[in-house]
């Protein structure tokens, strides 16, 4: 199991996305201590400002709003560099949108961070506006006085200045073997209950006796009546494979990979089959390869006795057993 240490080691990340995502959801905020609206014929400009009493460690949110009649187009030009005593943090704005009577609006919102503590003021900002014929104006939003005090005490005698920590760092070579590992166990542990619900399904299916199998593949055969439609080839080869089968499933002998003269062989030599079924078996397997490959067309009654002399092997021998 793991301990509490390599457990944190895998949430400190996500914790530290989750502190990130919830400080820029703080600026989305609708309270505004400051507002203000601006107008210029058919220009208008709204500026709304989240706070203006703040410390050294908060940040500050404009939104600006800007408005063109039907015919003016409006657009707020670049910030470069720093907004007076403030670090511009971010810019973002939104793709003009069609308003009542077909005007245009657009909107900008500024993220600004102070340097110091004191008393500052956010310069006037402008909404630039153009017409059709190009003629080019910009409409300017006052001064917006801001307040920004220090964290520090007002007394900075006495204050003590702690050493300088290390940072805490994240081992993540350690983190991503932690979580190999872990992968690791997880897929062996998938792959043991699969194949032991795998072993637990083969237990639940009967195993079916060679004979009966023998037999059900016989009644197959012989009901697609292959004699009677003149593909004796066909029928000799099927029923020959059955009794192959059912011989290396009943007495473990290799037949279906074996040539008839190599299974005759093997079997004069064995002792799982006696010998009056040896003999009935040499017979079939011989009078099979003549129709296979001699072209041998057999009569009814050379069918039928094939047909009986399987049966009987079959039978007996699985009964037998």
């Amino acid at each position: 199991m793991w301990s509490i240490k390599k457990l944190l080691l895998v949430l400190i990340p996500v914790i530290i996305l989750i502190s990130c995502t919830g400080e820029f959801e703080s600026f989305r905020t609708e309270n505004y201590e400051y507002t203000n609206s601006f107008s210029k014929g058919p220009i208008s400009l709204e500026m709304k400002v989240d706070a203006v009493d703040i410390n050294t460690s908060e940040n500050i949110k404009i939104y600006l709003e800007g408005t063109a009649a039907d015919g003016w187009k409006p657009s707020f030009s670049t910030i470069e560099g720093d907004l007076d005593k403030f670090t511009v943090v971010g810019v973002a704005d939104t793709p003009p949108r069609l308003g009542d009577n077909g005007s245009i609006e657009i909107s900008r919102t500024i993220i600004l961070k102070p340097f110091l503590s004191g008393e500052y003021s956010i310069p006037p900002l402008a909404l630039d506006y153009s017409d059709k014929d190009d003629n080019k104006g910009a409409l300017l939003s006052t001064s917006v006085p801001i307040s920004v005090t220090s964290l520090l005490p007002e007394n900075t005698e006495n204050l003590q200045v702690k050493a300088i920590q290390e940072p805490n760092t994240i081992n993540y070579v350690k983190l991503v073997l932690y979580i190999s590992i872990a992968i690791f166990i997880l897929v062996v542990i998938l792959l043991i209950v699969y194949f032991l619900r795998k072993r637990k399904r083969e237990r639940l299916i009967p195993e079916i006796p060679p004979f009966e199998e023998a037999f059900a593949k016989l009644n197959i055969l012989l009901n697609k009546n292959l004699p009677e439609l003149g593909m004796f080839k066909e029928f000799y080869i099927q029923l020959n494979l059955i009794v192959r089968i059912y011989i290396e499933k009943q007495f473990a002998l290799r037949a279906p990979e074996q040539t008839t003269e190599e299974f005759l062989q093997d079997l004069s030599v064995s002792d799982k089959i006696t010998g009056e079924f040896k003999k009935s078996l040499k017979n079939f397997l011989i009078h099979s390869d003549l129709v296979k490959f001699a072209r041998h067309k057999p009569v009814e009654d050379e069918i039928k006795d094939s047909i009986e002399s399987c049966k009987n092997f079959i039978k007996v021998t699985g009964e037998i057993l």
